[in-house]
């Protein structure tokens, strides 16, 4: 059961690294050629959760040390990385301001 836990750490504290770098890509597409280069600062709320969950996950994956913990701390990555996107990608997608009508 430890191996699975831990593979299953590895892959998902992985793909969200992959994500966290793929987040660079998505605001340089979206961003306004003509701006001021504001947009990239929406990096910066998705480093929180890379550097306080997502890395001592991977971390300890790696190590095969605490593995529900690790587990729990990428999932919490996971949750808070899409909530992130979600919000991040209504922003930058042209309905940010007008995607909160009611």
């Amino acid at each position: 059961m430890a191996g699975y836990l831990r593979y299953f750490v590895i892959a998902l504290a992985g793909v969200q690294t992959l994500y966290w770098l793929y987040t660079f890509r998505l605001i340089a597409v979206n961003a306004n050629p003509m701006g001021d280069g504001m947009e990239f600062v929406a990096i910066m709320p998705f480093g929180f959760p890379f550097a306080a969950l997502i890395v001592p996950a991977l971390w300890l994956g790696a190590r095969g040390r605490w593995l529900p913990l690790a587990a729990l701390l990428a999932i919490a990555g996971l949750i808070l990385n899409v909530l992130l996107f979600m919000e991040i990608a209504s922003e930058l997608t042209g309905e940010g301001a007008r995607a909160l009508r009611y």
